[in-house]
């Protein structure tokens, strides 16, 4: 779904994905589905995402204001 962008997965699209991976969905099921992803990926799209400082480099800089690094 990544490679798709910011298109959502059709239905139909959907029902082969399901059945070229072997699980067994009925068609009046794959519906319901195509919602639900929708709705995981409208709350996926509504978390912050976490600035460049909330990742490693934050915990290294505090390493390096407490003096201690290594010697910890």
């Amino acid at each position: 779904m990544s490679a798709m962008g910011d298109k959502d997965l059709g239905e139909a699209a959907l029902a082969e994905l399901l059945t070229s991976s072997g699980v067994a969905v009925a068609p009046d099921e794959i519906a319901p589905v195509a919602r639900a992803l929708e709705h995981i990926n409208a709350a996926a799209r509504s978390l912050p995402r976490p600035s460049f400082d909330d990742t490693l480099e934050a915990y290294y800089r505090l390493l390096d204001q407490d003096g201690t690094g290594a010697d910890a």
